[in-house]
């Protein structure tokens, strides 16, 4: 799915996205409507989320994504 498809399923589903191409271990992020704009949880570092996620534009037009969490 899109990202936006994506954005609107986790949103109300309270849970993060990420890509399928990210796997097995993925990166993924959770959608705000706060200054913090988009959490970062990296599987590597589950305890300290980090901020604001810079897309590449190929992250933008995917179609790989998925609700994650």
């Amino acid at each position: 799915m899109t990202i936006g498809e994506a954005i609107n399923k986790a949103v109300e589903q309270q849970k993060g996205i990420t890509r399928e191409s990210w796997m097995p271990r993925p990166m993924f992020l959770i959608p705000t409507n706060t200054t913090a704009a988009v959490l970062i949880v990296s599987s590597r570092d589950e305890d300290r989320p980090g901020k604001r996620w810079e897309p590449f534009s190929d992250d933008l037009i995917a179609n790989d994504w998925i609700v994650y969490g």
